[in-house]
C-alpha cells in the first residue's frame, strides 16, 4: 500500500512542477510581447488582474494539502 502513496505524492510533486513551468512560461511570453509603453499602461489600467498569483497559490494549496493528509496516513 505504501508504494501507492509514494507515487502518489511523486505525481502531485510533477504535477505542481509542470504548472509552476508552464505559468511561469506562459507570463514570461506576454511580457516580452509588449513594449516598455504598453506595457506601464497595462500596468496602470489593469489594477483588478492578478496575473498567475491566485491560480499558483491554489496549485500549492492543494499539494500542501495533499502532502498533509499523507503525512498524516503514514504517521498515524
Amino acid at each position: 500500500m505504501y508504494p501507492l502513496y509514494y507515487a502518489i505524492i511523486i505525481v502531485l510533486s510533477i504535477t505542481a512542477l509542470v504548472g509552476t513551468v508552464v505559468i511561469a512560461k506562459n507570463m514570461d511570453k506576454s511580457e516580452n510581447q509588449l513594449s516598455p509603453e504598453e506595457d506601464l499602461q497595462h500596468l496602470k489600467s489593469d489594477n483588478k488582474d492578478q496575473g498567475s498569483i491566485p491560480l499558483l497559490s491554489t496549485i500549492y494549496a492543494i499539494t500542501f494539502v495533499i502532502t498533509i493528509i499523507l503525512i498524516w496516513i503514514f504517521i498515524f
